[in-house]
């Protein structure tokens, strides 16, 4: 059966848009509610549609989105550790209690951690096809935000002091802006068909829901909570990669410094000062908790 957070929840909803035929509206039994996006029940909609309506079917999202998410952490990682030893990034990030065990879930969060190791490995290698990948990173941020909406704002400005020193002339690219308009094609029609079909006061509820979430509730948990809940789903990876975190901030490599370090940092705080608190959310920097191991290995072998 489904199991833990909200992936029945995903899937059932998946189910009646396959049965009802209703593609716009995220259903609960009998009742519409617009309590989040719709991306991933459209993706494992899908996935049901052509392979059937059985659970492996509502997982193929997740494990695709595994998928590519270990190639992008292999390039990820070629780039910024050791082209000899970044095939042991994927294979760390493979091992991580936190990465396996939501491989099998059918709910956003590999799907979008996916999409957001496309838009860094775009940002690292944006020399090479400068045009294509201006617009793979304006399209990535729409397409997130079909998936998880307004959270997609903690990545972003977590990336931000690196794209302040390196890459801040991105927004000057009409590429950029053209992809980010066709990613948020599907998240601006979806929203205005749902107004148009169901009312204003029925959608808002997207924007209460956040504002529940982000105070006091059932879960809601102390401002440390990841401070040991990290650690304790990346073990024992989570040990090893703060020698690799020390050994870069000992380097010289600022662009290691912001993308390996900074980065996971203002992320972990951002999580932090966020009121809801689950085990799930920090799934999106375990790839850099990987290849912050893979950092102090090359160290060792030195």
């Amino acid at each position: 059966s489904y199991l833990a957070q909200d992936e029945g929840y995903y899937a059932l909803q998946a189910r009646w848009i396959v049965e009802k035929g209703n593609w716009l509206a995220p259903v609960w039994w009998n009742d519409v509610v617009f309590d989040r996006t719709i991306g991933v029940q459209w993706l494992i909609a899908i996935c049901q549609k052509v392979f059937g309506m059985n659970i492996f079917s509502a997982h193929i999202p997740s494990l695709l989105a595994a998928i590519i998410t270990l190639l992008l952490t292999y390039e990820i990682s070629k780039i910024l550790t050791d082209k000899y030893l970044a095939w042991t990034s994927p294979i760390i990030l493979a091992t991580t209690y936190i990465w396996i065990n939501n491989v099998h879930l059918a709910t956003q969060d590999m799907p979008l951690l996916a999409i957001e190791m496309l838009a860094i490995w775009s940002l690292l290698t944006l020399e090479k096809n400068k045009n294509y990948k201006l617009f793979i990173i304006g399209l990535t941020i729409g397409f997130a935000i079909l998936l998880k909406s307004v959270m997609v704002i903690i990545p972003i400005l977590s990336i931000i002091p690196y794209i302040a020193v390196y890459k801040k002339e991105i927004i000057k690219y009409k590429m950029f802006w053209f992809g980010l308009l066709i990613g948020l094609i599907p998240f601006l029609t979806w929203i205005s068909l749902s107004i148009n079909e169901y009312g204003f006061d029925k959608v808002s509820l997207l924007i209460t829901k956040i504002s529940h979430l982000s105070t006091s509730n059932d879960f809601s948990k102390s401002y440390f909570y990841y401070l040991w809940n990290i650690p304790a789903n990346t073990l024992p990876w989570s040990i090893i990669s703060i020698f690799g975190i020390i050994n870069i901030l000992k380097s010289n490599n600022n662009r290691n410094k912001l993308i390996l370090c900074l980065y996971p940092i203002i992320f972990i705080v951002l999580l932090s000062l966020f009121k809801t608190k689950t085990p799930y959310y920090p799934l999106q920097i375990s790839p850099f908790i990987a290849i912050n191991s893979t950092f102090a290995l090359k160290k060792i072998n030195e």
